[in-house]
């Protein structure tokens, strides 16, 4: 009966202990696609299960935070922030059109100048929201989390509450966090995350590399100085709001969408932690409907299984019609492979008896099926991840943002083919497949990177589990993973000034020496004169 007692007040205890510990965090993501999610769900599920308390404001309704305890999370919905591709041109026929050079330059140059209208229209949707606007003036956060897209907008969040600020990048590192984390950009082999270079660039590029991140870069933070202060204090009634670089300079840490497996090495402070492949989990068991189609084809390795999907921005009808016969009549060409098809949109009835034409598919539960033998994707960082994480090689078809960069490091690691979509036709697309399918090359890199994504002391979820509490437990007090050189100016954390120093030291002696021979010089110089004026006298 003791011992019964005694388990009994345990558990008490340690429930006790959860609900004392559990800590009220604030995550606000208000824009970005569907994909961004990636970075927090995991994270707000795992937080949830350890008892805090997590209010969400985003831009796209989460279902999944439906399936966790209700009273442990609040989701503040963005709606009029959706993102709308519709004022875009269509993705298809600008890349399919040859004139089209700024294009071809890529989609990612659109969104980059649109992103200083995005800054004034994500801030004042954020703070004109009466759910918000409650939220400020009722609630109290141990931790505000904000994501880097726009991170600006939500950091005056963490200055109203007091709370420590957590950045969460669904790419890497971003332009400019780097430099406020007293780091450099290293732009001699760190790629701008909109350009098509790798880690290894030559002159030029490194030139345009440096000179667009440090552009972008400056006119952001430029324009956001401009705007966030006057718009949080004119549409959300807050006064005192600091610069909010100087909130940006503040940051406790930093979780990076990033593992050396998939993105760029490079240095990093040590208040940035990578997390790349939070999401990645391990595949479970497909639908009826789904394990029945694939089942019905060859499970040899002429048989198997293609996936093909573009993401969430795009939609697959709007593809040209030329396009998607060349695609039908490439799927008809593999009998003996079967074809899983993310399509949206009106239901097609000319396609071939190896495919099957889904809206929705469980993408992860596809790679890691034993019959998945090759990925057609656009090219997204979260799609490669899964790619990666599964051992599944890649066909890659961009349409800009980041995937250029990211496939031309899978192209390099060879685990991945890129086509152009202007390139494609059947004889480009059926030679790409095959060298996918037959090639065991592909196959081998993918799982090697498979391994090597897997093989870490902890998980990517529990790293920020682990440090997200951490934050919390020491109430943001990071100071001893702060870089000195947070304090220093720009040319002093360059060593401008040193250099000049040491240029003087190293020119002291040739200088004396100037001196020197110039004053022989002259003193000769005025001996000759002298010279020279007695003998015109004795003369």
């Amino acid at each position: 009966m003791v011992k019964s007692a005694s388990i009994l007040f345990l558990i008490v205890m340690a429930s006790t202990s959860v609900t004392i510990e559990g800590s009220r965090i604030l995550i606000s993501a208000p824009f970005g696609t569907k994909s961004h999610k990636n970075m927090y769900v995991p994270l707000v599920r795992e937080l949830v299960s350890r008892g805090h308390d997590i209010t969400v404001v985003t831009n796209y309704f989460t279902a999944e935070f439906a399936q966790l305890d209700g009273n442990n999370v609040r989701e503040i919905v963005l709606d009029q922030l959706t993102v709308d591709m519709s004022q875009y041109p269509n993705a298809f026929d600008s890349l399919l059109s040859s004139s089209n050079h700024w294009w071809n330059l890529g989609f990612s140059h659109l969104l980059l100048l649109s992103m200083f209208r995005y800054t004034s229209q994500v801030t004042e949707a954020l703070y004109g929201d009466a759910r918000v606007q409650q939220m400020m003036a009722n609630d109290q956060f141990d931790l505000v989390i904000a994501s880097q897209v726009l991170s600006t907008a939500s950091a005056p969040l963490a200055w109203h509450f007091r709370a420590p600020l957590i950045v969460t990048s669904p790419n890497t590192l971003f332009a400019g966090m780097a430099t406020v984390l007293g780091d450099d950009e290293h732009t001699s082999y760190v790629p701008f995350v909109f350009t098509r270079y790798t880690d290894q660039m030559n002159l030029g590029q490194r030139t345009i590399n440096t000179v667009v991140t440090k552009m972008s870069t400056f006119l952001q933070q430029l324009y956001e100085e401009l705007t966030i202060p006057a718009i949080v204090k004119e549409t959300g009634g807050i006064t005192g709001c600091p610069p909010v670089q100087n909130i940006i300079r503040n940051v406790t840490m930093v979780f990076t969408n990033s593992h050396p497996s998939f993105t760029y090495p490079r240095s990093l402070p040590p208040q940035v932690v990578e997390v790349g492949g939070l999401h990645c989990r391990p595949a479970q068991a497909l639908p009826s409907h789904l394990e029945t189609f694939l089942s019905s084809g060859r499970s040899d390795d002429v048989g198997g299984f293609l996936l093909f999907s573009v993401g969430s921005l795009q939609r697959m009808e709007d593809m040209p019609e030329r396009v998607i016969q060349s695609f039908i009549g490439t799927f008809a060409r593999l009998p003996g492979v079967r074809v899983v098809w993310q399509w949206k949109g009106k239901r097609r009835t000319d396609l071939p008896s190896n495919v099957l034409a889904i809206p929705w598919l469980p993408q992860q539960d596809l790679l890691g099926h034993a019959g998945c033998r090759g990925f057609i994707t656009h090219g997204g960082l979260n799609s490669l991840q899964e790619a990666i994480f599964h051992g599944v090689p890649v066909l890659g078809l961009p349409f800009g943002i980041d995937q250029y960069l990211n496939l031309a490091r899978a192209v390099n690691d060879g685990y991945a083919l890129q086509l152009e979509w202007r390139d494609i036709d059947e004889s480009t697309l059926s030679a790409a497949i095959e060298k996918l399918l037959f090639n065991r090359s592909f196959s081998i890199a993918a799982k090697r990177l498979s391994g090597l994504l897997r093989d870490q002391l902890q998980s990517p979820l529990e790293r920020a589990v682990f440090w997200t509490e951490y934050v919390i437990r020491h109430n943001g007090s990071m100071d001893h993973l702060r870089l000195g050189s947070r304090k220093l100016a720009p040319y002093q954390r360059s060593l401008i000034d040193v250099y000049l120093v040491l240029v003087l030291i190293a020119s002291l002696p040739l200088w004396l020496v100037f001196l020197c021979l110039r004053c022989c010089w002259s003193t000769n110089k005025t001996k000759a004169a002298t010279a020279m004026s007695k003998k015109s006298k004795q003369e």
